[in-house]
């Protein structure tokens, strides 16, 4: 039995973000499937070279339908791992704009309470006290939008890993190199199945003894031949330019990472400053809490930025 394929980069990745979680994709539905399927092309291309009396057709047909499952699960694996990261960056997304939308909701009812002192000391007017109810009945609002977006994002999660808890990216998986686009071409399964079609049909045109089979034929077959070859340039170069727009955006989407984890170490400085301006009697509890809260917002960033990446980087190695 052939060795499935696996590209260097894809092992890189799996020893990086969510390495536990992604173990699990062999188990989804649809790889299960797909993996019963390349087995049984084994077995059946293990028959046909065990029978003395096979054609050349025959065993052609055979290896090309286990070459085909291989593609075909060697997909559904990356289809699977894609959908695990996806639903996995998307709890730890969630968890962000639920820790955001309490702490926004905390600055809130603290202004709240400041403006209501002001108001009895004739530094507000009820219009403010308006305003900062409101304000608070906004953040309670997002909130529960926000809880409520955590909860359908853990029953995704859920869904595909049962019960699971996320942990931190950390580091996210490299740029894979440009020949990734290449390899992907050449392993790439609908790709694959026309090619298989193409050499079938070359294999039975030579088969063909042109004195006894009628040339409207063989020109129908070499018309149909000159059809999937046709088919075949136009699908891979299709695929090329998704590809390589796929491969194109993950540079971007990275740098986009390093900048908002600058954002956040800045955040970080600014909070620690404003906690000894606090200390110093020099600023209020408000002031600092409203840093807490942009800080959150770039920890919020972060997380965004880096589930970005890792959908589209999954997203690439689901394309094959």
């Amino acid at each position: 039995m052939k060795k499935l394929l696996v590209l260097p980069f894809l092992a890189l990745a799996l020893a990086q973000p969510l390495p536990e979680a992604l173990k699990k994709a062999p188990e989804l539905p649809s790889v299960v499937t797909a993996r019963l399927e390349y087995e049984t092309r084994a077995k059946d291309l293990e028959r046909t070279l065990q029978d003395p009396l096979r054609t050349g057709l025959a065993e052609l047909q055979a290896r090309q339908a286990l070459a085909l499952a291989e593609a075909r699960l060697n997909r559904a694996l990356a289809q699977g791992e894609e959908s695990i990261a996806s639903a996995y960056a998307g709890v730890l997304e969630a968890e962000a704009q639920v820790r955001l939308a309490q702490k926004a909701l905390e600055v809130a009812e603290l202004g709240l309470k400041a403006t209501e002192i002001r108001l009895r000391g004739g530094g507000a007017t009820p219009l403010d006290l308006l305003e900062a109810q409101n304000r608070v009945l906004e953040a309670r609002k997002n909130l529960e939008l926000a809880q409520r977006g955590r909860e359908s994002a853990l029953a995704q999660l859920k869904n595909l890993l049962g019960d699971w808890k996320v942990e931190p990216l950390g580091t996210l998986p490299p740029l894979p190199e440009e020949r990734v686009v290449e390899d992907f071409l050449k392993a790439h399964a609908d790709l694959l199945q026309l090619r298989n079609t193409l050499e079938l049909l070359r294999f039975q045109r030579g088969l063909l003894d042109e004195s006894f089979t009628p040339r409207k034929d063989i020109e129908a077959m070499e018309d149909q031949m000159a059809t999937v070859a046709k088919n075949l340039e136009n699908l891979e170069k299709s695929l090329r330019v998704g590809l390589d727009a796929r491969y194109r955006q993950l540079a971007p989407l990275l740098q986009a990472v390093k900048n908002a984890e600058e954002a956040l170490r800045l955040a970080q400085e600014r909070y620690k400053a404003e906690g000894k301006r606090v200390n110093a009697g020099l600023s209020s509890g408000l002031a600092l809490l409203q840093q807490e809260l942009s800080l959150k917002q770039a920890e919020l960033s972060l997380v965004q930025a880096q589930s970005a990446y890792l959908k589209a980087y999954y997203g690439l190695l689901a394309s094959r």
